[in-house]
């Protein structure tokens, strides 16, 4: 099974295989013990107005993990890039586990996130900050987008569902409010 996020506009889309999902899930912290884990996505097209996130590596022996802190091992996260552009796939944003069940990105991994894109020195406008939670058989994933044209913007991207016996799609969101986290939901006309 594969997962959609749109833009707030519908206009573009994040599709994540199942493969890259598969491997994402894996690491998801279900329990007490368990420490962050994460890596980066990659894509064939990374500007296509239909990104599709074909594969996701790491964790990697080296990262630095933490039940609430995952830092990547540089060398081998550099590795890993070069063998996914050996096939044609290149890196368009970083993933990472959450001990949460809706979760949110930190003040640290926005700034971690704009850090990779920043590192791109032009070469990109925008990179993702996927977020896996620790609840469901399917796990809550929050999908962010940091965009640097026109101006510096960080975007949280609604996922598409499809009701059972429906034709209509419909976004679910995670929204953040004053007092915590409640579901929110958005519709495509």
């Amino acid at each position: 099974m594969s997962r959609i996020f749109f833009y707030p506009d519908n206009t573009r889309y994040v599709l994540f295989t199942e493969q890259a999902l598969s491997h994402m899930y894996a690491h998801a912290q279900r329990r007490p013990w368990q420490k962050e884990a994460g890596g980066e996505v990659f894509s064939s097209e990374p500007d296509s107005s239909g990104l599709v996130i074909q594969t996701a590596t790491g964790p990697n022996r080296g990262d630095y993990r933490r039940r609430c802190a995952w830092n990547p091992d540089i060398k081998a996260s550099d590795r890993n890039r070069q063998i996914e552009f050996a096939h044609n796939r290149h890196v368009v944003g970083l993933w990472h586990t959450h001990p949460e069940i809706y979760p949110s990105p930190s003040a640290r991994d926005q700034k971690t996130t704009w850090e990779y894109l920043d590192s791109f020195h032009g070469d990109r406008s925008c990179y993702l900050m996927v977020i896996i939670g620790n609840h469901g058989r399917v796990p809550n994933m929050g999908v962010w987008l940091a965009s640097c044209q026109p101006s510096r913007e960080w975007t949280h991207l609604c996922e598409a569902t499809i009701a059972c016996g429906k034709t209509n799609l419909h976004f679910k969101r995670v929204a953040q409010t004053g007092v915590g986290l409640q579901n929110g939901s958005c519709k495509l006309a």
